[in-house]
């Protein structure tokens, strides 16, 4: 029988394992077995919401939902989207005093509309992306002449969902200063909203990224922001992502993990860049075989001479006369 409390939930070791292996095949998420309890209380509520009885029956309800609603569902209750604007402040000091002004150098030597692409993927529900776009606000000061693109993911349509709508309140802006609440943000009651010139920076999708043809779509990335969310998958999984983040990064490009992360087994195609903040690993730039002064001096020495003894030779050609046969 299924009771109000996840205690009076029967689940035993073979429907445990059947559950996290339906939710490791389908989102690479990876509970061990001492997260079995927190399973265990996360699907209580919901199959009682459901009136679902045992975890069998809750697992064939999900694996057949067609609609994938359920399993949005049930990855909203066994993830966790705790997140805050400006978490981490050396990583972001990392991307707004260091990384940022790199990057809008090498942008400005370019010739026509410049261009900055930024990914955060495992965006939960928005402050990452829109920190991210209020960082580049303040060094950029204005968009005109560029083309900023922050493009933010995740599983959960319901995180999404509050993403785009872009309202806060409580501890999630704990972080903000003052100046920057009231220069990006719109109050609302007790709540603040994220204003129009931020929130159109930001274009948020759903995505797997379990998926390798859905990650393989994206690429061209300046920045790649992945924070705190390889903990939830396993050693494969975190390859297998990894180099996916590796081909959508341009040469040169950045890779910002969590703090407490590494890829240490993981991955050894990113260099490691001590910045004065926060480490942060980078995709190699392409190389630019330069020839040396000498050897360039040389070449167009070469094509004059040559260039000079092709004439010489046309001109004595010229006045070669013709020789007309019988006489």
């Amino acid at each position: 029988m299924l009771g109000t409390q996840e205690n009076d939930l029967e689940m035993s070791s073979d429907e445990f394992i059947m559950i996290r292996d339906f939710i490791l095949e389908r989102s690479g998420i990876y509970f061990a077995e001492n997260k079995m309890y927190l399973v265990k209380a996360r699907l209580a509520k919901r199959m009682e919401e459901l009136q679902i009885k045992t975890v069998r029956d809750y697992f064939y309800h999900v694996k057949y939902d067609l609609s994938m609603r359920e399993f949005n569902r049930l990855m909203d209750l066994v993830t966790t989207n705790e997140t805050s604007f400006f978490r981490n402040e050396p990583q972001l000091l990392a991307f707004s005093d260091e990384v940022l002004p790199i990057l809008i150098a090498e942008k400005t030597k370019q010739q026509g509309p410049k261009a900055l692409k930024i990914w955060s993927a495992g965006c939960s529900t928005g402050e990452e992306p829109y920190t991210l776009a209020i960082q580049i606000l303040e060094k950029l000061h204005s968009l005109a002449g560029w083309n900023v693109e922050i493009i933010a993911n995740d599983i959960s349509e319901q995180v999404l969902q509050k993403a785009r709508h872009g309202e806060y309140n409580g501890i999630t802006l704990r972080s903000v200063k003052p100046d920057i609440l009231s220069k990006y943000f719109t109050a609302s009651g007790e709540s603040y909203k994220v204003r129009p010139e931020v929130k159109m920076m930001v274009k948020f999708s759903h995505l797997n990224l379990n998926d390798p043809r859905q990650i393989s779509m994206i690429n061209g990335m300046d920045v790649v922001f992945c924070r705190n969310v390889m903990i939830y998958f396993n050693d494969d999984v975190k390859k297998q992502l990894v180099r996916g983040f590796y081909n959508a990064l341009r040469p040169g490009g950045y890779y910002f993990i969590g703090h407490s992360e590494t890829l240490h087994g993981i991955s050894k195609a990113f260099k490691l860049v001590y910045f004065k903040n926060a480490l942060v690993y980078q995709k190699e730039p392409a190389m630019v075989t330069e020839q040396p002064e000498s050897v360039t001096r040389a070449q167009e020495l070469t094509a004059t001479s040559a260039s000079a003894g092709a004439q010489r030779a046309m001109e004595m050609l010229a006045r070669i006369k013709p020789v007309t046969a019988g006489k």
